[in-house]
């Protein structure tokens, strides 16, 4: 009933708004959990989305997966660098690593 629930009401006002968002160049990340572990999501993120709206989308990606959630965090740090106390401290380089880009 759930799913059903999504794919008929929910998903289509959801896919209007993604629209909308993406002509008007609006970061959007929608997840909705129709039944335990089950997802249905929208986004949309234009090149100049910030970190929070990339972080949203990691985390809607990786659902449950804690360790997936944290290597995607690891990874854009990398390759963008970062400013964290607590990614610093794992070791990972506040400035891109050689061969990355920026």
């Amino acid at each position: 009933m759930s799913e059903q629930i999504h794919d008929e009401q929910i998903a289509p006002k959801l896919l209007e708004v993604g629209k909308l968002c993406e002509q008007h160049g609006l970061p959007l990340v929608a997840q909705v959990e129709y039944a335990p572990g089950d997802f249905g999501m929208t986004m949309f993120l234009p090149e100049h989305s910030n970190l929070a709206m990339l972080l949203m989308n990691s985390a809607a990606m990786c659902k449950s997966n804690v360790d997936a959630l944290f290597i995607a965090i690891e990874r854009y740090a990398r390759e963008h660098g970062h400013s964290s106390v607590y990614l610093h401290r794992l070791g990972i380089p506040l400035q891109p690593e050689k061969g990355e880009a920026a």
